[in-house]
């Protein structure tokens, strides 16, 4: 997708409307179950068609070529500490990780013996949701629906111990809009749309559908213009966002990465804390919301003093889950100087690590590491799996899906 606005000249999109405004556009209503009414962006329009975007490696219409091709993908190479298996096998979790720059995502389980990793080919694996009925996918110019069905685990895979199995069921095209963090609410898939600065909601009409946008962001334009990334839910609902600047102009946010970080409240859409390392990954649990300045190596919580570092660790942090009193971490090595250099971890760390580290927020203690050794210099999202041993089922294992009738059978009956 280019960076020409020519399209946009004929789109309005003022900035919290009174109720009685409210738009209904194509059927779809913006309805508070998302965020309060008056903070949702108006959609009198139609929202816009993005110009196609050629599909390439790992999302193009798979052939014969492409599955062989992708069949012969290296396989990742990765050590791990005891701590790491028995805390998953204790937890009775697995763990679902993108990994960005080599672009897969990977499922990692263990029987508190070994671990069980695999991994399948989604080209820009972003942001993970896991939901009840399945998990969504964020990658470069598509947001994927997986489908949770532990009924063909063991008809289909007699032999092996898998629990369940996810299975790839529909997608949804947005062009290159830099999809960040996913979530469902409500049934809709709703998107971080980082090329637009805001929040968008997946129709199967359009690219997306706006929904809303920081209140220092002037117009919706494809310039990437503070890095809007990560998303809190709170109660079931978006509530903080994760920014690299309060910048309005195109890749601003670049200037001041290293302290221009903010927290955005959805609610008041007023800063919440300011002064963070390319924040990502905000999270409430249990109370607290957390969030990891990732530019610094560090992991804490935000409160109504501000910035409380608790934790240090040796990579450029993104991705956080939380399981009982555990907090799994992802690290990243820092490849690409002009947009990552100059950033306080460097200073801090000589060897930043990338991998997943487990954290007892009890005492702040590391009490298991699962570290990449090659291929993978950089971790997005991690989400916790409810099931010991689940089963990934990829875009280019043809041979998997010739019970697809059946299966499409079974989920209308579940």
């Amino acid at each position: 997708m280019g960076t020409d606005e020519s399209y946009l000249s004929t789109v309005n999109y003022p900035v919290a409307i009174a109720a009685d405004q409210m738009a209904v556009d194509g059927g779809h209503e913006m309805c508070s179950v998302l965020l309060p009414r008056h903070l949702l962006l108006s959609v009198k329009q139609k929202p816009i068609p993005l110009t196609p975007v050629t599909e390439t490696d790992n999302e193009r219409p798979s052939t014969e070529a492409t599955a062989a091709a992708e069949q012969k993908a290296p396989e990742l190479k990765y050590t791990y500490s005891g701590g790491f298996r028995q805390v998953l096998a204790s937890l009775g979790i697995s763990l679902a990780v993108t990994t960005y720059q080599a672009g897969r995502l990977c499922f990692i389980s263990s029987d508190g013996k070994d671990i069980f990793l695999s991994a399948e080919n989604y080209q820009k694996a972003m942001g993970l949701y896991v939901h009840s009925r399945g998990l969504l996918l964020g990658t470069r110019t598509q947001v994927w629906s997986f489908m949770d069905v532990p009924q063909l685990a063991k008809r289909y895979f007699p032999d092996e111990p898998y629990d369940t199995v996810y299975l790839p069921q529909l997608t949804y095209a947005t062009g290159d809009i830099s999809v960040h963090d996913v979530v469902l609410l409500d049934g809709q898939v709703v998107a971080v749309n980082t090329a637009f600065s805001c929040l968008s909601l997946m129709s199967p009409e359009y690219s997306f559908v706006p929904l809303w946008k920081p209140k220092f962001i002037s117009k919706l334009a494809p310039e990437d213009r503070c890095h809007l990334n990560g998303l809190a839910l709170e109660g079931g609902k978006p509530r903080y966002i994760a920014a690299l600047g309060e910048t309005d102009s195109p890749g601003g946010w670049r200037e001041h990465k290293a302290t221009g970080g903010v927290i955005i409240d959805m609610y008041t859409n007023e800063i919440l804390c300011r002064g963070l390392a390319m924040p990502h990954a905000p999270r409430v649990y249990e109370g607290d919301l957390w969030v990891l300045s990732s530019g610094a190596g560090e992991m804490g919580i935000v409160t109504s003093h501000g910035w409380e570092p608790l934790i240090s660790l040796p990579g450029f942090l993104r991705g956080l889950a939380f399981a009982g009193p555990y907090a799994f971490v992802g690290l990243s090595k820092i490849r690409e100087k002009k947009t990552f250099g100059g950033l306080p971890i460097e200073e801090k760390i000589k060897d930043l690590k990338c991998g997943i580290q487990i954290v007892d927020v009890r005492s702040g203690a590391v009490v298991g590491t699962l570290e990449f050794t090659e291929l993978v210099e950089e971790i997005y999202d991690i989400q916790i799996l409810p099931y010991r041993r689940p089963k990934l089922l990829g875009l280019f294992q043809e041979e998997q899906y010739h019970h697809i009738p059946q299966t499409n059978a079974m989920l209308a009956r579940r």
